[in-house]
């Protein structure tokens, strides 16, 4: 669904859209299948079952095998609300510059794998002495101008004249204050990151970055174009071009092959467990309301008696 609508792209909107369709899609298969079971309980042939379990636990199953079913495509709309966020750049379950990819408050997040691609997070800095021009370092693509995060904005430089890059238009904009020793940081959803320099990360392998209070994921002894190469790649299957394919600093990933291997609890949970288990009942409710197990029994006996025994 999501190719179908993105062109093969996943892009965040068309994500969010075949999540969507998907969701109402399920809902209105899942619907016609109860209300078709339904029927037969409340006005058709099962209607007449001597006992209510016979009578309506075709029903009830399917009820439960459909609630099981919605668990997966419900948890990622949810997810693209941000009701129940993902493991991310956010302040709910933050993995912001961890050394480790997918640390321990990870588990219970709407992530459905266990992301081997760290999360970096670029700051809003000042790129001359004088601060009068600013930059994100390092480079990334997930924040304005070079991406859509959080929208055209200027910076109140320190003799209060305001810097805005190129591209911003003419406002209004939001205004924010950044400087060497106070850079600026936002989380995904465009809100400012108030930093934690008063409860540091623990656990860097690179230390801990005093102005913000996240780890330093490159070796801070390394010139600035070698720590650009400890970044990860825009794309981790392919090679590295400087153009086509550079190290980036972003957090919209989370492994290269989202596949069964990778799963997190939740994966696990919502879908091989939910799913698969809600399938089967699925299968049991029909074939139990169609009385197939008296049918095949049915078809046993006319076959003994075809061949006169």
């Amino acid at each position: 669904m999501i190719g179908l609508i993105s062109g093969g792209t996943a892009a965040a909107s068309s994500r969010t859209m075949g999540h969507t369709i998907s969701l109402w899609i399920t809902a209105c298969l899942m619907l016609l299948v109860i209300y078709m079971i339904g029927r037969d309980a409340a006005w058709g042939p099962r209607s007449y079952a001597p006992s209510r379990w016979t009578r309506y636990g075709p029903v009830a199953t399917c009820v439960l095998a459909a609630t099981l079913i919605m668990v997966e495509p419900t948890r990622h709309v949810i997810n693209d609300q941000n009701l129940w966020p993902w493991c991310g750049n956010n302040p709910t379950y933050d993995r912001i510059n961890s050394t480790d990819a997918f640390p321990p408050q990870c588990d219970w997040s709407a992530t459905q794998y266990v992301c081997t691609q760290q999360c970096c997070v670029s700051t809003w800095q000042p790129t001359d002495p004088n601060e009068t021009a600013f930059s994100w370092l390092p480079p990334t693509g997930d924040f304005f101008p070079a991406g859509p995060l959080p929208g055209p904005f200027g910076t109140r430089r320190a003799d209060g004249t305001i810097y805005v890059p190129d591209g911003a238009g003419h406002g209004p904009f939001a205004l924010y204050g950044a400087s060497a020793k106070a850079p600026l940081v936002f989380y995904e959803t465009g809100a400012l990151n108030p930093l934690k320099v008063d409860a540091p990360a623990t656990g860097c392998m690179y230390g801990t970055n005093p102005l913000t209070g996240y780890c330093f994921l490159t070796n801070q002894s390394l010139s600035y174009e070698e720590q650009l190469l400890q970044l990860p790649l825009a794309d981790p299957k392919a090679a590295f071009n400087a153009t086509a394919n550079p190290h980036v600093c972003a957090c919209d990933g989370c492994v290269p092959d989202e596949d069964f291997s990778h799963l997190s609890v939740v994966g696990v949970l919502s879908t091989i467990v939910c799913t698969y288990v809600g399938f089967a009942l699925l299968a049991v409710a029909v074939g139990w309301n169609a009385n197939v197990v008296s049918k095949f029994a049915k078809i046993g006996q006319q076959w003994r008696a075809l061949r006169g025994r």
